[in-house]
Order: C-alpha cells, then sequence, then structure tokens
C-alpha cells in the first residue's frame, strides 16, 4: 500500500488496524461478499454476455493534500484541453502556427470537420472529462496517462463500487470516513442543465444510450437513475423544425439537452456515418441551430489524440501563461521527422501508440520479435503522421485481496470532472482499476479489478463538497407516457414475470403429482398427472407427456432449465431480465436483487434433485418481483404498462388452461383432481376449499374451478379479474376505447353460465375457450398497435460498430 509520508494519518492507521484485524481469512470473506453482492446487484461490464464487475475489498486511499494537489492539476489540465477543443473547432489557430500540427489532428477519428462552427454547450466547451492518472513507481508524482472526452464512462461504475465496498467494510468506512461522493451527482446534473440553451424553463434532459448491449449499460442505467434522467435510444427522438424532440404516443416534447453516451461519428447517421442506426439524423444540424446541448459536443474525442499528450506541456504557457502541473509519459509524434527518428531508433523500449486506437493495438516494442519490429517500422513509414512513441511507465502497486492474501497489483485511477457555474469541480478520489496479475496492462475488458478510492480528512471535504449549485435541484420533466420502445419493453417485463411466475406453478404441480402417483401406471392419480401433464405441454409447447416417470421428471427438468428453449422457466426468466435491463432508469433497485437470484436458481435447477423445491424457490422469487412492482412503481402510465402486461399474460394463460384441462371428457373422479390441481397451479385452491366447505361454490369441482378461474370478478387470478385490472390500466394509459374493451370482455366472462357450458359435450368448453382467447389475442394486438410498435427498430448495437481494442495502460 502507498501511504503518503506528509499529512494526516488517521486513515492511513485505520486501514492497516482494519486489516490486521481481519487477517487474511476476514479480507477473503470480503471479496466472496463483494462477488455476491455484485451478481445481486447485476453489475456487469461489456453488456449483454459480458461479466461481472470485479471489486477487491481494499480501497486506495488519498489523504486531502495529496488529493487538492492532484485535483488542481486535473482542473488546470480540463482548463486547458477545453481551449485546445474550442480552438480546434473554432478559430484553429493552432493549426494555423503549427502549434498543433493539423496531420496529428485531421488523421484522428476523434476530429469531424462538419461539426466545426457549432456553439459550445453553455459556458465551456467540455462539461464533462475523465482523466486516467497513475503514480510513477520510482518517483511517487502523478502523471495522465489518457484523457476521455467523447463518451467518458466510469462515474456510475464508480459510485457502485463505493455503495458495495463501505457494506462489506462498514467498520473501516466509519473509522476512517471518505469523502462523499453524493454531491458530485449534484454538480453534474447542475451543470448539464447550466449548458441548456434556453434559460426561460426547466429544461429537460435525457441519456442517449445504444441500449442493453453496451458495454458500460449497468453503468449507464445506473447514472441515469441518479441523475433522474431518462434512457432513450436512437429511435425515441426525432429532430423536427431544427430541434430535437422526444416522441410518445400522446405527442412530443421538447429536449434540451443530450447526455450522449454514443460515440460522435455514429451520432448522426445524415452528417457522419450513413449506416448507423444508433444516431440521430439531424442531432448536429439542432446542435449547430443551437437549440440542443449535446454533452459531450460532436467531436470531442478529438483531445483523446495520444499525440496530443506530448504537445500539452508546451501550449500550456502558450494558452494559459502558466506550466502544466501534471507531468505526461514523455511522447513522440512520428510525424515529425526528428521524432519519427528517435521512435524507430528506441523501438525495442517504447510503446508504440497508433492515434487511432480503433486501427490497431498499442504494442510494447521489447515484446515484439525482429518480424515483429520490421512490421511496425513498415506501417510507420507509409503512414507517419498516424503513430506516437512513448515511453513506458513504471505504475506504483497497491494491495488487492489474492487468493492468497494481499499481493501487490499496478493501478491507474479514472478521475471524472464537471464543469458547473464556470468551473470544473470533481468526484473525490475517482475509480482505480487494478491489474489482474503481473502484467503492465490495466484493462477492464481483460477482468482489472476494481478499486474504491477514498479522499481522506473528510471534515475539510465534506465542507466542501457541501455547497449547492445552481440547477442542482431543478426537477428534470418527462412526457407523460413512455416512447413505443420503452412501452414494449415494461409490458414485456410484466408479461414474462407472470409467465415464469405460472410456468413454474403449474411444473411444481405436475412435480408433485408425479412423484406421489408417477409408479402407478392406470391409477387415477397416474390419469390426473397425465391430463396435467398434457395440458402444460399444450400451453408451454414443451414436451412433458410421457408413460414413464423417469422420462417425466427429466422432461421437467428440462422445462425448468433450458434458457434457449421457449416455454421454458428458464427461458422466461432470461427474457424478463433481458426486459429490465433495456429500461434500467425505471426498475426499483431491488428488483435486481431478485432477478439475479432468479437466474441462479434456474441455472443450478439441474443441479438439484429436489425438483418441486426450486420450482417452489422460483415462486418464491417471482412474487417478489410481484412485490417489488406493486410497492415501488408510482401509479402511472409506466405501472400501467408493466400492469397490462401481467394481466394480459395471466388471462391468456389461465383460459388456455382451463381449456386444457377441461377441453376432454374424463371420468368423474379423474376430473375431479384435474380440478383440484388446476386450482392448486393458479393459486386458487384454498378459495375453492373454503366456498366449497360453505356451501357457496358449484357442486360440480370442475365447474367450481373454471367459474373461479374464469368468471369470478373478486378473484385476483381469474380471466374476469385480469381484464377489471387491465381495463383500469388502459384508463391510466388514455386509451378510453381498448378500456371499455377490456372491460367489456370482462363482463362477457363473468355472465358466462358455465354449468350449462359443462353440462354439454367437452367441445363446447374448447369452442368458448377458443372465442374468449381470440378476444384477448386481438385486445393485445391492438395495445401493441397503438401504443408498442417502435417507428423504426433498432437493429444493431454499440458492439456491432466497434471493432478496436479494449482501452488499457
Amino acid at each position: 500500500m502507498t501511504v503518503p509520508t506528509e499529512g494526516p494519518s488517521v486513515g492511513i492507521s485505520a486501514v492497516v488496524d482494519a486489516v490486521e484485524r481481519l487477517g487474511a481469512d476476514g479480507l477473503a470473506a470480503a471479496r466472496t461478499e463483494l462477488v455476491q453482492l455484485v451478481e445481486d446487484e447485476g453489475i456487469r461490464y461489456g453488456g449483454e454476455g459480458g461479466r461481472h464487475w470485479s471489486i477487491d475489498p481494499l480501497p486506495l486511499l488519498l489523504q486531502a493534500e495529496e488529493w487538492a494537489t492532484l485535483e488542481a492539476g486535473l482542473a488546470q489540465r480540463a482548463r486547458l484541453l477545453d481551449l485546445v477543443l474550442g480552438d480546434l473547432y473554432g478559430e484553429q489557430r493552432l493549426l494555423s502556427s503549427g502549434a498543433v500540427p493539423a496531420e496529428a489532428v485531421w488523421g484522428h477519428p476523434g476530429f469531424l470537420h462538419r461539426a466545426a462552427g457549432v456553439p459550445a454547450p453553455g459556458e465551456g466547451w467540455l462539461p464533462l472529462l475523465a482523466t486516467d492518472v497513475g503514480r510513477d513507481a520510482a518517483t511517487g508524482t502523478w502523471l495522465v496517462l489518457a484523457d476521455r472526452a467523447d463518451a467518458p464512462a466510469g462515474v456510475g461504475y464508480a459510485m457502485a463500487t463505493r455503495r458495495l465496498t463501505t457494506r462489506v467494510m462498514a467498520d473501516l468506512h466509519h473509522d476512517a470516513p471518505p469523502a462523499r461522493m453524493r454531491s458530485f451527482f449534484s454538480a453534474m446534473r447542475a451543470g448539464v442543465q447550466q449548458a441548456a440553451p434556453r434559460p426561460d424553463h426547466t429544461p429537460r434532459g435525457v441519456l442517449l444510450w445504444s441500449g442493453a448491449a453496451d458495454e458500460t449499460a449497468y453503468e449507464q442505467g445506473f447514472l441515469a437513475t441518479l441523475l433522474g434522467y431518462a434512457l432513450v435510444e436512437a429511435e425515441d427522438l426525432l429532430v423536427r423544425d431544427g430541434q430535437v424532440w422526444l416522441t410518445s404516443p400522446e405527442g412530443r416534447a421538447l429536449v434540451d439537452v443530450i447526455l450522449r453516451r454514443v460515440p460522435s461519428d455514429l451520432a448522426d447517421p445524415l452528417e457522419f456515418r450513413s449506416d448507423s442506426q444508433l444516431g440521430v439524423a439531424g442531432l448536429l444540424e439542432a446542435a449547430r441551430l443551437g437549440t440542443v446541448a449535446t454533452l459531450n459536443p460532436l467531436g470531442s474525442g478529438v483531445v483523446e489524440n495520444p499525440a496530443l499528450l506530448g504537445l500539452l506541456p508546451a501550449l500550456a504557457p502558450q494558452l494559459l501563461g502558466e506550466d502544466l502541473a501534471l507531468a505526461t509519459p514523455e511522447t513522440w509524434w512520428c510525424g515529425d521527422p526528428a521524432q519519427r527518428s528517435h521512435v524507430l531508433a528506441h523501438l525495442d523500449s517504447l510503446v508504440i501508440k497508433p492515434i487511432n486506437r480503433d486501427r490497431a493495438p498499442s504494442r510494447a516494442g521489447w515484446e515484439l520479435d525482429a518480424a515483429g519490429r520490421d512490421a511496425v517500422r513498415a506501417r510507420i513509414a507509409a503512414e507517419p503522421w498516424a503513430w506516437c512513441g512513448q515511453a513506458p511507465v513504471e505504475l506504483s502497486t497497491e494491495p488487492v485481496v489474492g487468493d492468497h492474501g494481499l499481493e501487490p497489483r499496478r493501478v491507474v485511477v479514472r478521475t471524472f470532472g464537471a464543469r458547473v457555474d464556470g468551473e470544473h469541480v470533481f468526484l473525490p478520489g475517482g475509480l482505480a482499476r487494478a491489474a489482474r496479475g503481473p502484467d503492465f496492462r490495466i484493462a477492464s475488458a481483460d477482468g482489472a479489478l476494481a478499486k474504491d478510492v477514498w479522499v481522506l480528512d473528510p471534515a475539510e471535504a465534506q465542507e466542501t463538497w457541501a455547497r449547492t449549485f445552481d440547477g442542482g435541484g431543478a426537477v428534470v420533466q418527462r412526457v407523460q407516457a413512455p416512447a413505443p420502445r420503452v412501452a414494449d419493453n415494461l409490458v414485456w417485463f410484466g408479461r414474462y414475470a407472470e409467465r415464469a411466475d405460472g410456468t413454474a406453478r403449474l411444473l411444481r404441480v405436475v412435480a408433485d403429482l408425479a412423484q406421489d402417483h408417477g409408479r402407478r401406471p392406470g391409477s387415477r392419480g397416474a390419469q390426473t398427472l397425465a391430463a396435467m401433464l398434457d395440458a402444460g405441454e399444450r400451453l408451454t409447447g414443451l414436451e412433458l407427456s410421457s408413460g414413464d416417470v423417469t422420462a417425466a421428471l427429466t422432461h421437467l427438468r428440462h422445462a425448468m432449465s433450458r434458457t434457449a428453449t421457449t416455454g421454458t422457466v428458464a427461458h422466461s426468466v432470461r427474457r424478463l431480465v433481458d426486459a429490465a435491463n433495456q429500461v434500467p432508469d425505471i426498475m426499483s433497485g431491488d428488483v435486481w436483487h431478485v432477478l439475479s437470484r432468479l437466474e441462479r436458481l434456474v441455472a443450478g435447477a439441474p443441479r438439484r434433485h429436489d425438483l418441486a423445491g426450486v420450482l417452489g424457490d422460483v415462486v418464491t422469487q417471482t412474487l417478489a418481483v410481484a412485490g417489488i412492482n406493486a410497492e415501488s412503481l408510482t401509479r402511472d402510465v409506466t405501472w400501467a404498462f408493466v400492469d397490462a402486461g401481467t394481466r394480459l399474460e395471466r388471462a391468456q394463460r389461465t383460459v388456455a388452461l382451463v381449456q386444457h384441462a377441461f377441453g376432454v371428457s374424463r371420468a368423474l373422479v379423474v376430473e375431479n383432481q384435474v380440478a383440484e390441481s388446476l386450482l392448486a397451479a393458479c393459486e386458487s385452491a384454498i378459495t375453492y376449499r373454503r366456498r366449497a366447505a360453505s356451501g357457496e361454490a358449484p357442486d360440480r369441482p370442475a365447474v367450481a374451478a373454471a367459474q373461479l378461474l374464469l368468471a369470478d370478478r373478486t378473484n385476483p387470478r381469474s380471466a374476469a379479474y385480469q381484464m377489471d385490472r387491465l381495463a383500469e390500466d388502459l384508463g391510466l394509459v388514455g386509451d378510453d376505447e381498448l378500456a371499455a374493451r377490456a372491460d367489456e370482455l370482462a363482463g362477457g366472462l363473468a355472465a358466462s353460465d358455465l354449468e350449462e357450458l359443462f353440462a354439454g359435450p367437452r367441445d363446447r368448453v374448447v369452442d368458448a375457450a377458443v372465442v374468449w382467447q381470440a378476444a384477448l389475442r386481438d385486445l393485445a394486438d391492438a395495445l401493441h398497435r397503438r401504443h408498442l410498435t417502435r417507428s423504426a427498430p433498432r437493429r444493431a448495437t454499440l458492439s456491432d460498430w466497434w471493432s478496436g481494442p479494449a482501452e488499457e495502460h
């Protein structure tokens, strides 16, 4: 652990004492607990199919004096980069004077010629900035390794890392309390809103992302929640009359500020890459007209150019009148003949970096063989302006909790700044990333460990961060109805939650029957099992029926755990999680814990012998999802769409179960047992027994079951009840016509003469169910056409466009 030699050391002592108190076993337990918490909260890096975020329990400590010095250097650097960016897209004096070589800028993909002349958003060109820094192992001084300005990522991960680290190291956090982070997000929100072009009303802000497949999708959803911004995709926005609008079925709402997480060159297919489906056509023109602020401005990525690292020390006196406080690794741009000669002469001891990191990764010259060095020389000779050489930096190490106790690992810290009230303020500390092993590269994509960064001496720090910022408390408005993309995912969230619950309940009943009666062929119980297997097979489309109990139980396990097979519990859970990931800004924070447990349950089902038990555990978690929705979502249009999905799914499945269970004539005793099983699968058995005992239920159990599951408007599991609730949901959506149709369908179900229907041939039961199913499908289709149809569904994600290497240092 790097310990500062000056300043207060109370926090350092607290950490040392905590490490000694915990010992190797305690630290290992803290690491294991962090793994579990990360899984529970669904914190991932790499988008769909990516890895869980990895956190080391030990924080990186900075004394207040050290942080103050680093923060001042970061603020100076932010001012300098702001001036450079403004000049490159404005008067271009740096280019005309030769202070910045034109080839180094024009050859960088971050420089977008068409963005020249677009006004700055607010008072500066870089409202948001991330800077990667590291300590030189030899001198202990901080060095700037890279700047991230186009769509800087990581601040959400920093907050998530802090939340979990303080939970597993609660005593340490209490003894050495670090400066809090939350005030930075108030400053960030205030700065974003201050960049809005129209001061005459409360700005409407959105966060533009590329969807759940983006590698930092988790943090984008988390950040949107922290800021109170709606997550939007390109299809949710529309440019008309030079202004950006957020679309919904009820109309359009003007957008003032776009916090952009889509790369600049993909943000406007009219101006940049025409093949991009992630951008908003006309966005650059709206920014040029000054009707919307994009943060950061389109083309900001040019300051990420590694060639600038070697130029900034000379630019600082020219633009700021002072020397650059934070040093950078010595860098040589190969477009200059003298510097190119130095790089070629020392190729085996330098890091070779392309200025366009999309085209090639950085290479350590000492790792190349003779053929590799010759190939690099040839590429530099062909395009000298496209390459830099950089002196390697031996970074200092910090302890991480390894498999065998504390292990030293090289560390990079990403800092985060936001411009507010005319100056940049910084998140106290930032996010540290520690190498997984002894290799000098540190890349999130390679599994780098996250470490919380604690700025100590909080008495002064908390006083500083108690400031308020103009606009920080402003309410970010939302349109009354969500965009069709959002509504579609909300409806399917409700549908898949209900589908997972209903399938698990049905399979649990069938599993119990198989255990009790499966080994007695021909018995009434076996006939009941066969009837329920057949009903389940028809409902789910899965292969369940089998004369052999062992095969039947195998089929049931497959119906539980096969994620790729439509109709299984695992498939429904996977799609449920997918729908939630598409609208993370709307989901309750508690829902991620439940979804994570659901995923673990279905993944571990094949290893458990108690099939009915694991299905019962699944039902417990689906009930938790329903409870969170019921108690956490405000009863507005958002709630209405989730609930509408639940009601439609439950109604359709209930009608289908009644059809498949009672659509075949059976012996009366078997039919009665089927009715009992069906009521158990639909959570209505207790109500039936109470009514039967009091003489309120029809004498025939099948009729009583059908009455309770189809027509009883007081039973929360009946189809009629679902239609009553759906009518209320559609009323919240504002669709009176569909609400009237749902109400009419509820009345029709409630008025059905089921005793008369069951008195005749069972074909009549099937025919009636088919009619009800058709009416439900028509209602679902109408809801989809009116409120869920997406104007231009996006078929590609950011990963489809990004072919470059991962960030590394």
